[in-house]
This record gives structure tokens, C-alpha cells and sequence, in this order.
């Protein structure tokens, strides 16, 4: 199955933890070895291998015995400064600004002008 974002939360974990299998299954892992080298619960591998909400910190030690634990950084890339933003001298941005309202700004009009 294709993840697209139109999916349940429910729908992802049960794919994710399916995957996670998978890939356990073709690097020849029970879930027992898997739960030695990663350090978690042998019940945790079986809830996430079954799509149950679990701990991130779990699934993290968990990819990272998999070797994909790299692949989130095609997932959440690092957000660097665009070179539009360096042409402008801007820095880089730290916290997100409310929406403005452009309809409210394009009415603006002289005090002499108000009705």
C-alpha cells in the first residue's frame, strides 16, 4: 500500500508496523533478536509489527537496528535558508506569523476618506 497522506493514523501505523516487519523478516530477525539488539520489549515489537500506538523513541531504536533509521531525512529534511532569503539578508526563520488578512488590507483608505 501507498502512504498518501489521505490515510487514517490507524491505517499508517498498521502499514508502518507492517514494513517493519518486512524488513525484520529479510534482514532474517525474530522478534525476539530484534527486541535484544534494540533494546526494546519483545511485547512493544509486536504491538508496533501490528500497528499499535507505541512510543516514538521505541520505533526509533527499532529503525535504527532495521539501518533505515537515515531515510527520515528524506521524510523531514533539515530546513535551511533559501537563497532568496540570503539575497535578502533574512535570517533564518524561527517561529511561524499569524495569516495575514489581506481583504481587511486592501480596503484601507484615508482618515478624510472614512465613511
Amino acid at each position: 500500500m501507498r502512504i498518501t497522506g489521505y490515510e487514517s493514523n490507524q491505517t499508517i501505523l498498521i502499514e508502518v508496523g507492517q514494513r517493519i516487519k518486512d524488513i525484520r523478516i529479510a534482514m532474517n530477525y525474530t522478534q525476539t533478536e530484534m527486541s535484544e539488539r534494540s533494546g526494546v520489549a519483545l511485547s512493544t515489537i509486536s504491538r508496533i509489527e501490528h500497528g499499535e500506538s507505541v512510543n516514538v523513541e521505541n520505533i526509533l531504536n527499532v529503525l535504527r537496528v532495521l539501518d533505515v533509521l537515515e531515510n527520515l531525512e528524506l521524510i523531514l529534511p533539515e530546513q535551511t535558508v533559501k537563497p532568496t532569503d540570503m539575497a535578502d539578508k533574512k535570517s533564518r526563520r524561527l517561529r511561524a506569523s499569524k495569516k495575514r488578512n489581506e481583504a481587511a488590507s486592501s480596503q484601507w483608505v484615508w482618515g478624510e476618506d472614512e465613511t
